[in-house]
């Protein structure tokens, strides 16, 4: 299979996670959705965007809610990385939503202040994106556990895969809204990066 991505967005970073921690072996094409490459994802996905996976068989699946849920699907039941069915997937997925919203407004505030030009800036845009931001942190703070992964699992699941992408990209590119410190977040991450699918994809702060 062939990923399309770079690791700095959170979207193609979990796609990659989730495929390492389930033994599938992936090429990675890092491509920048902004650079000259664009036209080389666009032949691939037309809307220019990523994660965009090519199966094996020349299939490709865009987006990365799509991806992880045929990634799950075709999965051996003891590899799966959200439960099956009932309340505890319904907890597991919520937290993956928030964690990809967060994920969506740090990216969001990306071009807002860094691909758009400084006199075209929006203050009261910027302040409302950096506040969903740090509520997002907050609300996965709060659920998140105090040791050990989410939901007293043995490794790495779905939840703290994107509770971890969301915590690092905030990290890399909005540092300084961590400022209110969210501890167990921050423990959480350490751990996951000490793993090799986490650390080897872990954008610079």
């Amino acid at each position: 299979m062939i990923l399309y991505g770079r690791d700095l967005s959170p979207f193609a970073r979990r796609v990659a996670i989730w495929c390492d921690l389930q033994d599938r072996p992936v090429e990675r094409r890092k491509i920048m959705v902004s650079g000259p490459e664009w036209e080389e994802l666009k032949a691939v996905n037309p809307v220019g965007r990523v994660p965009a996976l090519v199966l094996d068989d020349g299939t490709v699946l865009t987006e990365s809610f799509a991806i992880i849920d045929w990634l799950e699907e075709t999965a051996p039941a003891h590899q799966r990385l959200l439960p099956e069915s009932g309340v505890a997937r319904r907890a597991a997925l919520q937290i993956v939503a928030m964690a990809h919203s967060t994920s969506e407004k740090a990216v969001a505030l990306v071009y807002e202040r860094i691909r758009r030009p400084e006199e075209l800036h929006w203050g009261d845009w910027i302040a409302r994106v950096e506040g969903q931001i740090t509520a997002g942190l907050a609300e996965l703070e709060a659920h998140c556990p105090a040791e050990g992964w989410f939901f007293g699992a043995g490794g790495p699941n779905g939840a703290d895969i994107s509770a971890v992408i969301a915590y690092d990209l905030v990290n890399a590119v909005h540092g300084h809204l961590l400022k209110p410190g969210y501890p167990k977040l921050a423990a959480l991450s350490a751990m996951a990066n000490d793993i090799p699918a986490f650390a080897k994809s872990r954008p610079a702060a």
